[in-house]
C-alpha cells in the first residue's frame, strides 16, 4: 500500500512585533499538521539587527514541513476528553491520563479547527498569511493540493487542487 506524501509551506508573513510572545503561547496551543513522516514546523523568527544601518526588519511567521495543514485546537480536544473521563482515577494518575489521551486524539480531530486556527491567528498578522499543502500517492491518485489565506480581518479562503 502506498503511502500519501505530503508537503506543506507558507509564505512568511510579517506579525505585530508587540504581540510576539503572545503569538507563541497561541501557537503552542495547536497541532497544526499531521503526516506520514513528520508534522509541520510553525516558528516565529525575530531577523537579527542589520550591523550597518542597526535597523531591524519586524518578525515574520514561517510554517513548513512534510505533513498535512491540518490544525486541531489542544484545548478543544482536552474537553472531549474531560467529558468522556470517569471518576475512577487519582488526582495523579487523572492529568497524566488527561494529557496522554488529549495527544493521542489530537490526530482523530486533525483539520476540524483550520478555520478556527486561521481566524484566530488573523489579529497577529500584518498581512496576509498563505499556507499550501501538496501531496500525491505514488501512482494511484493524481497531485493533491489546497491554500488557504487569511487576511488580517479574519476573511478565509479556500481553494481546493485536483
Amino acid at each position: 500500500m502506498a503511502t500519501l506524501q505530503l508537503s506543506t509551506a507558507s509564505n512568511a508573513p510579517t506579525v505585530d512585533p508587540d504581540r510576539v510572545d503572545e503569538l507563541r503561547e497561541f501557537l503552542d496551543e495547536w497541532l497544526i499538521g499531521t503526516g506520514s513522516f513528520d508534522d509541520i514546523t510553525v516558528e516565529v523568527e525575530i531577523p537579527e539587527r542589520d550591523p550597518d544601518t542597526g535597523e531591524v526588519d519586524p518578525p515574520h511567521l514561517t510554517l513548513y514541513g512534510y505533513a498535512s495543514f491540518s490544525p486541531a485546537h489542544r484545548s478543544a480536544v482536552r474537553e472531549t476528553v474531560l467529558e468522556d473521563l470517569g471518576d475512577d482515577l487519582d488526582e495523579d494518575e487523572r492529568e497524566v491520563f488527561i494529557d496522554d489521551k488529549t495527544e493521542e486524539l489530537l490526530w482523530d480531530y486533525a483539520g476540524e479547527h483550520t478555520e478556527d486556527f486561521l481566524r484566530e491567528l488573523s489579529p497577529f498578522l500584518a498581512e496576509p498569511f498563505v499556507v499550501q499543502t501538496v501531496g500525491y500517492e505514488k501512482c494511484r491518485f493524481p497531485h493533491v493540493g489546497y491554500q488557504y489565506k487569511v487576511d488580517t480581518d479574519g476573511k478565509i479562503d479556500h481553494v481546493q487542487l485536483g
